[in-house]
Protein backbone atom coordinates (compact mmCIF):
# COMPACT_ATOMS: atom_id res chain seq x y z
CA UNK A 1 0.00 0.00 0.00
CA UNK A 2 3.02 2.19 0.35
CA UNK A 3 4.74 2.00 -2.43
CA UNK A 4 0.75 2.84 -4.24
CA UNK A 5 -0.20 5.49 -2.31
CA UNK A 6 3.17 7.21 -2.77
CA UNK A 7 2.47 6.86 -7.14
CA UNK A 8 -0.99 8.01 -6.39
CA UNK A 9 -0.13 11.10 -4.37
CA UNK A 10 2.94 12.05 -7.23
CA UNK A 11 0.36 11.66 -10.07
CA UNK A 12 -2.30 14.17 -8.20
CA UNK A 13 0.93 16.39 -7.37
CA UNK A 14 1.78 16.49 -11.24
CA UNK A 15 -1.74 17.27 -11.96
CA UNK A 16 -2.59 19.83 -9.47
CA UNK A 17 0.85 21.40 -9.84
CA UNK A 18 0.40 21.21 -14.06
CA UNK A 19 -3.20 22.17 -14.43
CA UNK A 20 -5.26 24.93 -12.86
CA UNK A 21 -8.49 23.32 -12.26
CA UNK A 22 -9.00 25.82 -9.59
CA UNK A 23 -7.73 28.53 -7.17
CA UNK A 24 -6.99 25.77 -4.71
CA UNK A 25 -4.86 24.10 -6.98
CA UNK A 26 -1.71 25.01 -5.00
CA UNK A 27 -2.55 23.85 -1.98
CA UNK A 28 -4.29 20.89 -2.96
CA UNK A 29 -1.12 19.87 -4.84
CA UNK A 30 1.04 20.78 -1.72
CA UNK A 31 -1.39 18.61 -0.04
CA UNK A 32 -0.34 15.53 -2.32
CA UNK A 33 3.24 16.72 -2.15
CA UNK A 34 3.12 15.99 1.97
CA UNK A 35 1.94 12.56 1.69
CA UNK A 36 3.92 11.65 -1.01
CA UNK A 37 7.36 12.72 1.00
CA UNK A 38 5.44 11.05 4.45
CA UNK A 39 4.72 7.37 2.23
CA UNK A 40 8.35 8.04 0.81
CA UNK A 41 10.40 8.41 4.36
CA UNK A 42 7.99 6.32 6.06
CA UNK A 43 9.29 3.34 3.00
CA UNK A 44 13.04 4.35 3.38
CA UNK A 45 12.07 4.06 7.57
CA UNK A 46 11.23 0.50 7.57
CA UNK A 47 13.16 -0.53 4.87
CA UNK A 48 16.27 1.14 6.85
CA UNK A 49 15.34 0.71 10.45
CA UNK A 50 12.52 -1.46 10.56
CA UNK A 51 9.79 1.06 11.46
CA UNK A 52 6.52 -0.73 11.69
CA UNK A 53 8.27 -4.01 12.88
CA UNK A 54 8.69 -6.22 15.88
CA UNK A 55 11.54 -8.57 16.59
CA UNK A 56 10.62 -12.17 17.24
CA UNK A 57 12.81 -14.86 18.62
CA UNK A 58 12.38 -18.45 18.06
CA UNK A 59 14.80 -21.64 19.33
CA UNK A 60 15.07 -24.71 17.93
CA UNK A 61 17.30 -27.68 19.46
CA UNK A 62 18.31 -30.91 17.76
CA UNK A 63 20.41 -33.89 18.82
CA UNK A 64 24.03 -33.43 17.57
CA UNK A 65 26.10 -36.09 16.66
CA UNK A 66 29.93 -36.29 16.15
CA UNK A 67 31.22 -35.65 13.01
CA UNK A 68 33.73 -39.03 13.72
CA UNK A 69 32.65 -42.35 13.75
CA UNK A 70 36.25 -42.75 15.90
CA UNK A 71 36.03 -40.05 18.11
CA UNK A 72 33.59 -37.38 19.76
CA UNK A 73 34.35 -34.49 17.32
CA UNK A 74 32.94 -30.86 16.41
CA UNK A 75 34.38 -29.85 13.16
CA UNK A 76 34.85 -26.21 11.66
CA UNK A 77 36.59 -24.38 9.27
CA UNK A 78 38.32 -21.38 9.84
CA UNK A 79 37.61 -18.10 7.91
CA UNK A 80 39.72 -15.11 6.77
CA UNK A 81 42.41 -14.76 9.61
CA UNK A 82 40.60 -17.61 11.48
CA UNK A 83 38.68 -15.37 13.70
CA UNK A 84 35.50 -16.47 12.17
CA UNK A 85 34.54 -19.70 12.14
CA UNK A 86 32.19 -21.95 10.06
CA UNK A 87 31.15 -25.45 12.45
CA UNK A 88 30.39 -28.71 10.20
CA UNK A 89 28.03 -30.51 12.28
CA UNK A 90 25.17 -33.54 12.04
CA UNK A 91 22.10 -33.76 14.06
CA UNK A 92 21.59 -37.51 13.20
CA UNK A 93 24.18 -40.44 12.22
CA UNK A 94 22.34 -40.92 8.83
CA UNK A 95 22.71 -37.34 7.96
CA UNK A 96 25.39 -35.70 5.94
CA UNK A 97 27.85 -33.10 7.25
CA UNK A 98 26.35 -30.13 7.22
CA UNK A 99 28.09 -26.43 7.48
CA UNK A 100 26.24 -23.55 9.52
CA UNK A 101 24.38 -21.04 7.73
CA UNK A 102 27.06 -17.63 7.76
CA UNK A 103 24.57 -14.93 6.61
CA UNK A 104 23.96 -13.01 9.87
CA UNK A 105 25.26 -15.86 11.68
CA UNK A 106 27.41 -16.52 14.84
CA UNK A 107 28.43 -19.69 16.35
CA UNK A 108 30.13 -20.94 19.83
CA UNK A 109 30.38 -24.07 21.84
CA UNK A 110 30.14 -24.40 25.29
CA UNK A 111 30.79 -27.42 27.35
CA UNK A 112 27.44 -28.91 29.03
CA UNK A 113 27.26 -31.89 31.04
CA UNK A 114 24.03 -33.08 29.34
CA UNK A 115 23.41 -34.70 25.86
CA UNK A 116 25.32 -33.37 22.85
CA UNK A 117 22.73 -30.44 21.29
CA UNK A 118 22.64 -27.49 18.82
CA UNK A 119 20.46 -24.48 19.62
CA UNK A 120 19.75 -22.29 16.88
CA UNK A 121 18.53 -19.13 17.75
CA UNK A 122 16.80 -16.82 15.48
CA UNK A 123 15.67 -13.12 15.62
CA UNK A 124 13.69 -12.14 12.52
CA UNK A 125 11.28 -8.62 11.72
CA UNK A 126 7.62 -9.05 11.51
CA UNK A 127 4.71 -6.73 11.20
CA UNK A 128 3.91 -5.42 14.66
CA UNK A 129 -0.18 -5.08 13.39
CA UNK A 130 -2.44 -5.67 10.96
CA UNK A 131 -2.00 -1.58 9.68
CA UNK A 132 1.82 -2.11 9.71
CA UNK A 133 1.00 -5.65 7.80
CA UNK A 134 -1.55 -3.06 5.22
CA UNK A 135 0.86 -0.69 4.73
CA UNK A 136 4.10 -2.00 4.21
CA UNK A 137 3.23 -5.51 2.88
CA UNK A 138 3.65 -4.83 -0.60
CA UNK A 139 7.93 -4.54 0.34
CA UNK A 140 7.66 -8.37 0.84
CA UNK A 141 10.13 -7.67 3.86
CA UNK A 142 8.05 -10.00 6.75
CA UNK A 143 9.82 -12.05 8.76
CA UNK A 144 13.14 -10.71 7.20
CA UNK A 145 16.04 -12.72 9.31
CA UNK A 146 18.11 -9.95 11.56
CA UNK A 147 20.31 -12.55 13.34
CA UNK A 148 21.07 -16.29 13.72
CA UNK A 149 22.71 -17.72 16.80
CA UNK A 150 24.13 -20.98 17.06
CA UNK A 151 25.02 -22.61 20.61
CA UNK A 152 26.94 -26.16 20.20
CA UNK A 153 26.68 -27.82 23.26
CA UNK A 154 28.99 -30.74 23.78
CA UNK A 155 30.91 -33.02 26.58
CA UNK A 156 34.31 -32.42 28.09
CA UNK A 157 35.22 -36.11 26.14
CA UNK A 158 34.39 -33.88 22.67
CA UNK A 159 37.41 -32.16 20.72
CA UNK A 160 37.15 -29.51 18.69
CA UNK A 161 39.80 -29.68 15.58
CA UNK A 162 39.42 -28.28 11.91
CA UNK A 163 38.68 -30.46 8.86
CA UNK A 164 42.34 -30.30 8.14
CA UNK A 165 42.89 -30.90 11.16
CA UNK A 166 40.60 -34.12 11.51
CA UNK A 167 41.71 -35.74 8.08
CA UNK A 168 45.37 -35.28 9.55
CA UNK A 169 44.49 -37.30 12.75
CA UNK A 170 42.79 -39.79 10.60
CA UNK A 171 45.92 -40.29 9.04
CA UNK A 172 48.08 -40.38 12.02
CA UNK A 173 45.12 -43.28 13.56
CA UNK A 174 45.61 -45.34 10.31
CA UNK A 175 49.36 -45.09 10.46
CA UNK A 176 49.81 -45.89 14.03
CA UNK A 177 46.97 -48.41 14.50
CA UNK A 178 49.44 -51.28 15.44
CA UNK A 179 50.96 -49.09 17.95
CA UNK A 180 48.29 -47.93 19.25
CA UNK A 181 46.72 -51.20 19.93
CA UNK A 182 49.53 -52.73 21.83
CA UNK A 183 50.00 -49.46 23.83
CA UNK A 184 46.77 -49.52 25.06
CA UNK A 185 47.01 -53.54 25.59
CA UNK A 186 49.61 -52.98 27.94
CA UNK A 187 48.33 -50.11 29.75
CA UNK A 188 45.34 -52.11 30.50
CA UNK A 189 47.25 -55.09 31.33
CA UNK A 190 49.10 -53.04 33.62
CA UNK A 191 45.83 -51.76 35.47
CA UNK A 192 43.61 -54.67 35.53
CA UNK A 193 46.93 -55.87 37.49
CA UNK A 194 47.02 -53.39 39.97
CA UNK A 195 43.48 -53.43 40.70
CA UNK A 196 43.28 -57.03 40.67
CA UNK A 197 46.79 -57.02 43.28
CA UNK A 198 44.50 -54.30 45.63
CA UNK A 199 41.94 -56.34 45.52
CA UNK A 200 41.77 -60.00 44.94
CA UNK A 201 38.75 -60.93 45.81
CA UNK A 202 37.01 -58.98 42.85
CA UNK A 203 34.35 -60.91 40.70
CA UNK A 204 34.27 -61.88 37.41
CA UNK A 205 31.62 -58.89 36.76
CA UNK A 206 33.82 -56.37 38.24
CA UNK A 207 37.06 -57.57 36.42
CA UNK A 208 35.03 -57.33 33.20
CA UNK A 209 34.01 -53.89 33.81
CA UNK A 210 37.27 -53.09 34.95
CA UNK A 211 38.78 -54.15 31.46
CA UNK A 212 36.53 -51.86 29.69
CA UNK A 213 36.77 -48.83 31.69
CA UNK A 214 40.99 -49.31 31.12
CA UNK A 215 40.16 -49.73 27.65
CA UNK A 216 38.30 -46.77 27.12
CA UNK A 217 40.47 -44.84 29.26
CA UNK A 218 43.51 -45.99 27.81
CA UNK A 219 42.44 -45.17 24.54
CA UNK A 220 41.11 -42.07 25.36
CA UNK A 221 44.88 -40.74 26.32
CA UNK A 222 45.95 -42.09 23.00
CA UNK A 223 44.18 -40.36 21.29
CA UNK A 224 44.66 -36.81 23.28
CA UNK A 225 48.32 -37.11 22.26
CA UNK A 226 47.77 -37.25 18.64
CA UNK A 227 44.98 -34.70 19.22
CA UNK A 228 47.53 -32.43 20.71
CA UNK A 229 50.37 -33.33 17.92
CA UNK A 230 47.56 -32.24 15.44
CA UNK A 231 47.08 -29.72 17.16
CA UNK A 232 50.63 -28.06 17.14
CA UNK A 233 51.46 -28.71 13.76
Amino acid sequence: MSIILLIIALIFFFICSVIPFNKYHGIIAFFFLVIATLSGVSIVANDTYHYGMKVKTTTTRYQLVSASDKMNVLLYQPLGNGSEKVYLYKTSSKQKIKPMKTKDSSAKYVITSDKPNVTITEKRYVYKDGVSKFFFGILHNNNELKHRYYTFNINRDWNVLTAKQAKELDKLVKKNQAALKSQVKTEVKAKVAAAMQANPQMSAEQQKELIQQAQNEATQAAMQKLIQSVKEK
